[in-house]
């Protein structure tokens, strides 16, 4: 099997590949001590991993204090080669992006999936769209070339900054309320974050549309990406896992 590993600000979710068959998806949280201990990686990746063969595994990171704590521990695990995904390896589009050395891998792999599920062989430009705790835009050209994007707070980040930055505003659950008119407080700060994200995505994504010369297929993925398929007024493809999918094309693509 392959073992792809996304390494994230909240965890690292990890989806274990047959092929192009995603068997299994799981996560490990970071520890509440030391997140760059090789040992806790080593010891939650080995009971996450007991029974399966691993011959090959690809990572993103978007952590870099934590890539090699992960890496390390991982090593200690399998005995298979690790493929890390960088914007100067083999990639299936043209890269055109001015600053590629801080271009996310995350949002790299999200972009590679997309544009090879959705877009490639149809000619027809994608924007993938990754709600998580970002909200990362990434635009395909229909010609096979990644533009860039855009980035923006998600919902976590959205009521952590109106809780820190107030002194009355309290922190809340983030349930979608049934009406965007908040009768208290509370479900005030639920619609303002909630249906701001969604119309904000749904703004973005017209946005960025506007700049390509054909309609470009929606594509939503991420932890937020349920509420914004459910209740987004355009066309959309929900892609649940869509980075781990990249990270595997791209560790293939790459594989010594």
């Amino acid at each position: 099997m392959l073992l792809a590993l996304d390494v994230g600000n909240s965890a690292v979710k990890a989806g274990l590949f047959s092929g192009d068959e995603l068997v299994r998806v799981f996560s490990v949280d970071p520890p509440d001590a030391d997140a760059t201990d090789a040992s806790y990686w080593r010891a939650e990746l080995d009971s996450a991993l007991a029974d399966a063969t691993v011959e090959h595994a690809g990572l993103v990171s978007v952590v870099p204090a934590r890539t090699d704590a992960v890496a390390r521990g991982l090593r200690g695990v399998v005995d298979a080669p690790l493929t890390i995904v960088a914007p100067e390896m083999a990639l299936p589009f043209t890269l055109d992006y001015d600053t590629p050395d801080t271009l996310g891998t995350d949002r790299l792999a999200a972009a590679a999936a997309g544009w090879t599920r959705y877009g490639r062989d149809a000619s027809r430009s994608v924007i993938v769209v990754d709600a998580g705790t970002a909200v990362n835009y990434e635009v395909v050209h229909r010609n096979g070339t990644y533009r860039g994007g855009a980035i923006g707070p998600g919902a976590v980040l959205m009521r952590n900054a109106l809780q820190a930055g107030t002194a009355q505003l309290p922190d809340v659950p983030l349930h979608l309320p049934e009406t965007p008119v908040g009768p208290s407080t509370r479900t005030a700060l639920q619609s303002g974050i909630l249906w701001g994200l969604i119309d904000s995505v749904q703004g973005m994504a017209a946005r960025l549309a506007a700049q390509l010369p054909d309609a470009p297929r929606l594509v939503l993925t991420g932890g937020w990406s349920n509420p914004l398929i459910d209740h987004l007024e355009i066309e959309a493809t929900h892609a649940p896992h869509l980075v781990l999918r990249g990270v595997r094309l791209l560790a293939e693509k790459n594989r010594a």
